[in-house]
């Protein structure tokens, strides 16, 4: 498991907090001034990247509601509330690390990659 992180980001935080009080083992990747994370980043989110990201085994998800959701949902007790994949687009997204997305982040992807009309 694989959080990429910036130094300053109190979101971060929040999610090594829950990593750390799970018991998971996770290797931290820095992302500012980081540009082959960035580029994976990128590759897997869409413009703009943001952290927290965390990529378990093939699956990369990212902010921090959605990332704690998950979290808790897969290695936690908590199966209350809305599952981390049908939580708003919002509220980060998720990808295969192949870049295959789940629906609402994929349709976000569609009609930001469309051009606009001259009309």
């Amino acid at each position: 498991m694989t959080l990429y992180e910036a130094h300053d980001c109190w979101k971060c935080v929040e999610v090594r907090e829950v990593l750390d009080r799970l018991g998971l083992e996770y290797d931290t990747v820095q992302t500012r001034g980081n540009a082959a994370a960035k580029a994976l980043m990128l590759g897997l989110m869409g413009d703009p990247v943001q952290v927290p990201m965390l990529v378990d085994g093939e699956l990369a998800v990212w902010d921090r509601r959605r990332v704690i959701a998950y979290l808790e949902q897969t290695y936690g007790e908590d199966t209350s509330g809305t599952p981390w994949q049908q939580l708003p687009v919002f509220m980060g997204g998720s990808c295969s690390t192949d870049g295959v997305c789940e629906l609402p982040q994929e349709d976000a992807r569609a009609s930001a990659a469309r051009p606009l009309d001259d009309h």
